[in-house]
């Protein structure tokens, strides 16, 4: 038996909704005949105490545990705690962080096991080994501890998406998170839920984790539409959160959800809050997706320089991207900004142009971050090869920091926290931004998310604007 378990973090204030990762792996191992329970700290009532007796009565073996880099801390402590608890249980930690540095995890001495990409398969058969009483050497991505030593695994065998079965929202109480704050945009509906279409993304933006491959991996238009079917009539949701790698990269695919959306009468909202690419439009899609439901989507643009766009491999096409948003702004959606500062190797010019360009641009929000090159990404392996010139001892010691934060002794942290703040007074007091936010101040959930958001962006530490 196995339980997934998402520890009580800072951050759950602001990612709260369903465990998609624990949904996906769940549906995958239940149709192999496993009976896993999913047991998410972001409500109260799942306490330390909660989460032994189930493990205790239910006579689960493994746990699993995934994190973001943000979440690493109490995902450590948990793991801890429940060796303390329970010594004979066997913890296996996966998602961005694990999959980006596994050894820092074994070498923590409370995780078993770490599995590196997408876990559906490896997990089976690590539980397959655990229940038929024999090592589990060979396991592609499984990576684990022997002899205080280190059993690389590679990364995990990647499946055919299409052979998946539909997540495992049932395992869920919905009606428990529908009345939890948005993690994302302001709802049209309380009933929403987080949901994927595909996997991968084949861009090579190297700031951007790889744990869906580099590669495209979509959904059948049908099969998507049948699984949100599913979720309207049965489970009452009205709101999907869209958050693909990239949603938009075969564009004939993303008409056809959308034209099935508006056949099948699904009467529902969608948002986009990080899975479209900017320059992968035609104005067709974008009113299929109003049409759809579609009233919010964020566009990452990054940066303007055309130096970065290349060696970062983003290679956007910045007025593609401009005139999507302006589409957009034709049909009537949202549209918010990313950009990012601080690159190695950046000059002030080069932020100052790209913070003016987001200022001035058609957008409705705006989120800037402080560039952080996260374990696992290529962009902090590009730094440390010297692809952005010569780095100082300085700057690699920064980059092995929780938290990594690129040293430039041009462009100091405390300086890129001002002019971050600086674009942010003033696009938010330009008169389309404050009509805007006041049209949405129309309920107190609203009003506590727009605090939460001027919280993390001004006011709260610098790990809130890091990306």
């Amino acid at each position: 038996m196995i339980a997934f378990v998402r520890p009580r973090a800072p951050l759950n204030r602001f990612i709260q909704n369903v465990p998609l990762n624990y949904i996906h792996l769940a549906a995958y191992l239940r149709e192999r005949g496993y009976e896993p329970v999913i047991l998410d700290a972001v409500f109260d009532e799942i306490t330390p105490r909660y989460i032994d007796r189930v493990i205790r009565e239910r006579g689960i073996t493994l746990v699993g545990i995934g994190c973001m880099t943000c979440e690493l801390p109490q995902a450590l402590e948990e793991a801890a705690r429940l060796k303390r608890v329970n010594p004979d249980l066997r913890i296996v930690f996966g998602g961005a962080h694990p999959s980006g540095d596994p050894e820092e995890c074994l070498r923590s001495g409370v995780v078993d096991y770490v599995i590196v990409g997408e876990g559906e398969i490896a997990l089976a058969k690590l539980l397959d080994a655990l229940g038929e009483g024999r090592d589990s050497d060979g396991i592609r991505g499984l990576w684990q501890m022997r002899d205080g030593r280190v059993i690389p695994g590679g990364s995990a065998e990647v499946p055919n998406i299409a052979d998946l079965p539909r997540p495992a929202y049932d395992l869920l109480n919905l009606e428990q998170y529908y009345t939890l704050d948005s993690p994302w945009h302001f709802l049209r509906s309380r009933r929403a839920v987080q949901f994927i279409t595909e996997r991968g993304c084949p861009y090579q933006c190297s700031y951007c984790h790889e744990i869906h491959t580099k590669k495209f991996r979509g959904l059948a238009a049908d099969t998507v539409l049948d699984q949100m079917e599913w979720l309207v009539r049965q489970h009452g949701v009205r709101e999907f959160m869209i958050v693909d790698d990239i949603f938009n990269f075969e564009l004939e695919r993303a008409k056809e959800i959308c034209r099935g959306i508006i056949a099948r009468d699904l009467r529902i909202h969608l948002q986009f809050p990080n899975g479209v690419r900017g320059d992968c439009f035609d104005e067709e899609l974008i009113a299929l997706m109003k049409q759809a439901g579609t009233h919010y989507m964020a566009i990452a643009i990054e940066t303007v320089s055309h130096r970065f766009q290349k060696l970062v491999r983003k290679n956007l096409k910045i007025e593609k991207a401009r005139q999507s948003i302006e589409w957009a702004r034709k049909h009537g959606i949202e549209v918010c900004g990313f950009f990012m500062i601080g690159f190695p190797g950046e000059t002030l010019d080069e932020v100052r142009a790209t913070l003016a360009f987001a200022v001035k641009a058609p957008l409705d929000l705006l989120l800037v971050s402080i560039v952080a090159p996260f374990k696992g990404t290529r962009l902090r392996t590009d730094m440390i090869a010297g692809n952005f010139g010569e780095m100082s001892g300085e700057g690699l010691h920064a980059i092995d920091q929780l938290f990594p934060v690129v040293h430039n002794p041009a462009l100091p942290v405390e300086l890129l926290l001002r002019l971050q703040k600086r674009a942010y007074w003033l696009f938010y007091t330009r008169p389309r931004a404050l009509l805007g936010l006041g049209l949405k101040i129309t309920s107190l959930r609203n009003v506590r998310k727009l605090r939460h958001a001027l919280a993390r962006r001004i006011w709260e530490s610098r790990t809130g604007s890091v990306n």
